[in-house]
């Protein structure tokens, strides 16, 4: 059996098509549970056939083929917070857009990274060819690219929301059109009528300029060494699916993986913690609603009247509850049970559960879509209204509005998502969409990543018009041509006739002279 297994492992590794033993250089600049999960997805994935050394914020042990740097003095760790606090600074597009800042937030994490001990005993060795390829989350700013730069390797983004806007020129050499495709800030799935058009190009132009702006004004007053440094990634791997996604044009190196961090059902940390809640589940005669705002936001910090609505909802629903809720509570009715952690991916796929409440994260999103549960949104920021919407759109999904909720519209809305069975049988028909793919997202990542390798950075992929400058881009030096030729034209054409009307006027004054 060993020698069957050893000469099928030979026959693999002789394959043209297949490599392994990639040294990966992996680095996640954004201390938040979410952005984490999906980079750590796609780590887990090419552990497996690489060896993986992670400069990461949260750590979580090393293994085999597997090694961090712990470097949460360097990136910043985001803690749980006040949901209503989150909402307040972060919950309108307005607020997420703020005048002019005096610095760039990106540049101080960038040079706190470069004088980062290990990073700049990388820097001082140059490319001695530890690194094979550089992974990395990029910021609004790409100055994290000068690393791969000075490795002179390829380099690969991991997106784990939808594209950022204002990276996409510079990633690419192009981007779509803010008159049909929705910026990643944009409240909402799709733009219905002029006045969302309008709101959706002066956020694009906004988002695009300001940052920009920013920067250039640093580079100049501030200049850093990894200023000017154009290093464009090999490939971007998104977390995003047209299930869940406007459509809209993609780059040939633009790689949809959402979805990524979904694991089967059943591996669960410890059986004896569980047991209670599946329990609680299987006795449910009228389905389970599972509630949770997942890792970023604090349920006990918000107000007691919001805390106290749910409740009184809650005990007035036939179903059970679990309740994803970090602190301690009184009097709650018999059909909640709360707790700090519950296994959402087993839970969501319980044939029990009738209802999702949550405030729109796409992890939980991705759960939801490929368990079919109709689903509640309370968004709270940045792309969760987007997510929200797009299952609004879908079908599948109603949302609500957190800091004015109250007993009789949430109680509408939970029965109308539970009683009303479009949306069941929506959510199921969204979830047979997503699961139909030509391969599942795990392979994707590994053909990929290794067509990179195999093809020397696949640097073919990448679009020509990153070697335009931005008046070629506009074709401003092709419509200058034109109008200057048209406007030639037009001036010759004019003397012309000029002339030969001038010419005539003189021939009939001769001939009347002569004929006089």
């Amino acid at each position: 059996m060993k020698m069957l297994l050893l000469l099928a492992l030979l026959a693999v590794q002789s394959c043209p098509g297949v490599i392994f033993g990639a040294r990966i250089l992996a680095i996640e600049p954004q201390g938040s549970k979410s952005h984490w999960q999906f980079m750590k997805s796609i780590l887990d994935l090419l552990a497996v056939r690489h060896q993986v050394t992670v400069i990461t914020p949260l750590p979580t042990g090393d293994r085999e083929n597997y090694t961090e740097i712990d470097a949460s003095r360097v990136f910043p760790v985001y803690p749980v917070t006040d949901a209503v606090d989150m909402i307040e600074q972060f919950g309108s597009v307005v607020n997420l857009l703020p005048p002019m800042p005096e610095r760039s937030h990106e540049r101080d994490i960038c040079d706190a990274f470069f004088d980062f001990a290990p990073i700049r005993e990388l820097l001082s060795r140059g490319a001695d060819g530890r690194y094979d390829v550089v992974l990395l989350e990029p910021f609004y700013s790409p100055c994290l690219s000068y690393l791969a730069h000075r490795l002179r390797v390829p380099e690969i983004y991991a997106i784990p929301s939808s594209m950022i806007t204002p990276m996409e020129m510079l990633i690419f050499g192009t981007e779509p059109s803010p008159s049909y495709v929705p910026n990643l800030l944009y409240n909402g799935a799709a733009m219905d009528g002029f006045m969302q058009r309008l709101a959706n190009v002066a956020l694009f132009a906004y988002v695009k300029i300001v940052p920009w702006l920013t920067n250039v004004r640093m580079m100049y007053h501030e200049p850093k060494f990894y200023d000017g440094v154009r290093h464009n990634p090999s490939l971007v791997f998104i977390n995003t699916h047209f299930i869940t996604e406007s459509p809209r044009p993609f780059p040939v190196n633009m790689i949809q993986i959402g979805g990524i961090h979904l694991q089967p059902p059943g591996v669960l940390p410890d059986v004896s913690i569980v047991n209670d809640i599946f329990e609680f589940i299987e006795n449910s005669p009228h389905g389970i609603i599972y509630f949770t705002f997942g890792s970023v936001s604090s349920m006990s910090t918000l107000p007691k009247h919001i805390q106290r609505t749910f409740i009184e909802a809650f005990a007035e629903v036939p179903q059970r509850v679990l309740w994803k809720y970090d602190g301690e509570i009184s009097g709650l009715p018999k059909n909640i049970m709360t707790r700090k952690w519950f296994p959402q991916r087993d839970i969501l796929l319980h044939p029990n559960v009738k209802l999702f409440i949550s405030h729109g994260g796409i992890s939980g999103v991705y759960e939801a879509v490929d368990a079919g549960v109709p689903v509640l949104g309370f968004p709270l920021y940045y792309d969760q209204p987007r997510n929200v919407g797009n299952l609004v759109d879908a079908g599948m999904a109603l949302s609500m509005d957190l800091l004015t909720v109250n007993k009789i519209a949430f109680l509408e809305k939970i029965n109308k998502l539970i009683n009303d069975k479009k949306y069941f049988l929506r959510a199921k028909t969204v979830s047979k969409r997503f699961k139909d793919r030509p391969v599942p997202p795990s392979e994707m990542v590994n053909y990929w990543f290794e067509y990179v390798l195999r093809h020397n950075g696949a640097y073919h992929l990448n679009s020509k018009a990153l070697k335009l400058t931005w008046y070629q881009y506009l074709m401003l030096d092709i419509i200058t041509v034109v109008v200057t030729s048209l406007v030639i034209f037009a001036y010759l054409t004019y003397i012309f006739f000029r002339s030969f009307q001038n010419y005539t006027f003189k021939f009939c004054e001769l001939n009347k002279t002569h004929y006089h």
